[in-house]
């Protein structure tokens, strides 16, 4: 400390300053032509009844508010040409605020309240508390750091706030009627501590309605309906300490390395705080957004499940085949589509590349057996067509050339007609299943079609001679559809090309259409994403309806929380600072609503998986990325209202509120 009796310059001047309050139509002069030179190192008390503007004479000394009219400069500097930032800044490293009362942070330990200033001015968290603790001890509070507000005495809480002014150097402390809610022992020592800090060169001022608390004070100005009536000025024989500012260890990690991840560090742990202090209303709005969330993953995983499930039947379907059918888009209105004849079989079994041509018999019959009776879908194959179509045999035979030459009425069943008409483990084999009016007798089962064929899982099916199936059951030779299968290696898009020349030149025109395994997956590719879309859709209402609810959250927490944010301006945050508080607290929110709404739908999965194992639905990468891409995006937009909100309010305003 530097006693030297030179007077240093200025360190705050006014000049003319007025600060007026519009409130409606009428204007409330707080201040008027206010001249005032304050040096460093002294100690002042601003004295005057309530109403007299020392309040507000205050706030503009601590740079929590600019002049209405006049000058102020701090250290040479105009306040009325400084931005936002630039006054947050000026705050963070010259002043430190002592308020009446306390304004401490309910729900921060002493040593929290204490280390605040010092996140916004960056400095590294281990020098922070550790300078947090020091300041405590000092004070005599070293065995009360881990106590919350609630748990202090009076005295205590203004020591805590001493501390904190203190926190970034508390060049200029500026103490609103300090004294004002202690009792007499408890002011007595403020009052000491405070004349102690200013011998220690920090400049003091102090502001009282209290003549007794002016009188500590070397210098006493005295205001009355906005003026300065009385200024009793320096006393020439009073020294000026002079503030020898604080130096940081030189081995500890710079400022400006680390202030914007330990920004967003320190802003994640007080978002942490601020969503525990009201546990009922985080669960809700976080609820909101897991169900959102969980209806999105799953809709998107089922979706998935469908598609492949599809594909994959499909795949079984029409693996290595082409479907021929009767007409055609270009087709003349009024001109008719031919069938297909044995002709149009034998010319396309002479392509190379064709395997086989099955033409298309298929009947939808009613099936009676015993008492038991019901729809049936029937097929009319070919010997060797059962396993060109992917069909397994389970039990019994298959059909043969025979079958097909004398036309017998025999059938073979998959799976589902011999649950639906022989009951109770009755064996199929042998016996007879009538299809209308007409006896056929069951010589075989088949198993579940080996590559998962469409008909095998959706239908009761049966299968009967294809000789059997025209003469017995259609009684018509007419075609209206044709399977043409491949050899291995061909080419679907060539062999389709061949194909359709070789009807066209047949028929005369092309009154059929040719699809292929390609286009039949990128139809049901665009209908699933339709679906998929069209579901993901109506999940994200619910998504919308709990972002709306964090909003709301946000907006309640704002004004409940206007003191504090009040606090963390008047130690130096910037508006920007606050915004970025409250959208990583809308975040954190959202993102831990993420997080459960992933496990929610996990669950639901598996529940869907239990009842449904042929559709094994299973969780994505995708799904889950969305889910914290959306729940991230969901906290930034929701929050951004709530958080302009709060970065716009004044310092003033703010500390008002409590």
């Amino acid at each position: 400390m530097n006693t030297s009796h030179v007077i240093a310059p200025a360190l705050i001047q006014l000049k003319g300053v007025g600060r007026t309050y519009s409130t409606g139509a009428a204007e409330v002069h707080a201040l008027m032509g206010v001249d005032l030179t304050i040096q460093a190192g002294e100690m002042i008390a601003i004295m005057g009844a309530s109403g007299s503007g020392k309040s507000t004479l205050m706030n503009l000394l601590g740079c929590l508010d600019v002049p209405s009219q006049g000058v102020l400069r701090v250290d040479g500097v105009d306040v009325n040409a400084l931005g936002l930032d630039d006054l947050a800044r000026l705050r963070r490293e010259r002043f430190g605020f002592i308020f009446q009362r306390y304004h401490l942070i309910k729900e921060q330990s002493a040593l929290a309240n204490v280390a605040m200033p010092a996140i916004y001015a960056g400095m590294p968290v281990v020098v922070r508390d550790a300078l947090a603790r020091d300041l405590l001890s000092r004070l005599g509070l070293a065995d009360r750091l881990t106590h919350r507000p609630n748990e202090l005495s009076g005295g205590q809480q203004q020591r805590v706030s001493i501390a904190r002014a203190l926190m970034n150097g508390g060049e200029i402390i500026l103490a609103d009627e300090p004294t004002g809610a202690l009792d007499s022992r408890s002011g007595r020592d403020m009052l000491a501590l405070l004349l102690e800090l200013n011998q220690q060169g920090h400049t003091v001022i102090l502001v009282t309605h209290d003549a007794t608390v002016a009188t500590h004070a070397p210098r006493v100005i005295e205001l009355e309906d906005g003026r300065v009536v009385r200024d009793s000025g320096w006393p020439e024989a009073r020294q000026r300490a002079i503030y020898q500012a604080r130096s940081v260890q030189s081995d500890a990690p710079t400022i400006s390395a680390l202030k914007p991840a330990g920004q967003v560090r320190d802003a994640i742990h007080m978002a942490w705080v601020a969503l525990t202090r009201h546990r009922l209303r985080t669960l809700l709005s976080t609820l909101g957004i897991a169900v959102g969330i969980a209806a999105v993953v799953a809709v998107i995983a089922l979706s998935q499940a469908m598609r492949s499930s599809l594909e994959g039947t499909l795949r079984g379907f029409l693996s290595n085949k082409l479907m021929v059918s009767m007409g055609h888009a270009s087709l003349a209105p009024g001109a008719q589509a031919k069938s297909f004849s044995e002709e149009d079989v034998l010319a396309l079994s002479a392509l190379a590349q064709v395997q086989s041509v099955r033409p298309k018999y298929e009947a939808y019959v009613t099936a009676r057996q015993g008492n038991r009776s019901d729809n049936l879908a029937v097929l009319g194959l070919r010997p060797g067509d059962m396993a060109l179509e992917g069909y397994a045999l389970q039990r019994g035979r298959g059909l043969s050339a025979l079958d097909a030459q004398m036309r017998n009425q025999v059938i073979v069943l998959n799976p589902n007609a011999v649950t639906q008409f022989f009951v109770g483990g009755d064996d199929p084999l042998g016996k007879t299943l009538m299809l209308g009016e007409l006896p056929f007798q069951v010589v075989g089962v088949s198993g579940v079609a080996a590559s998962n064929n469409a008909t095998a899982n959706w239908q009761t099916t049966g299968f009967v001679p294809d000789a059997t199936m025209v003469m017995k059951v259609l009684g018509s030779k007419d075609v209206t559809q044709l399977f043409v299968h491949m050899k291995p290696g061909t080419d679907p898009g060539a062999l389709q090309a061949q194909v359709t020349q070789t009807l066209t030149r047949r028929h005369g025109a092309q009154d059929f259409s040719v699809f292929n395994q390609e286009d039949q997956f990128r139809q049901v590719g665009k209908a699933t994403e339709m679906m998929a879309l069209v579901l993901a859709a109506i999940a994200s209402i619910s998504l919308l309806v709990g972002g709306v609810g964090v909003m709301n959250m946000m907006l309640v927490a704002v004004s409940e929380r206007t003191a504090e944010i009040g606090i963390r301006m008047a130690v130096g945050a910037r508006p920007t600072d606050v915004q970025i508080q409250f959208l990583i607290e809308a975040i954190v929110l959202c993102g831990v609503g993420g997080l459960l709404g992933v496990f929610m739908s996990w669950g639901a999965i598996g529940i869907i998986n239990l009842f449904k194992p042929d559709l094994q639905a299973g969780m994505s990468a995708l799904g889950v990325g969305l889910a914290f891409a959306v729940s991230s995006a969901m906290g930034l937009g929701f929050g951004f209202v709530p958080a302009r909100q709060a970065a716009r309010l004044s310092p003033v305003v703010a500390l008002a509120r409590e």
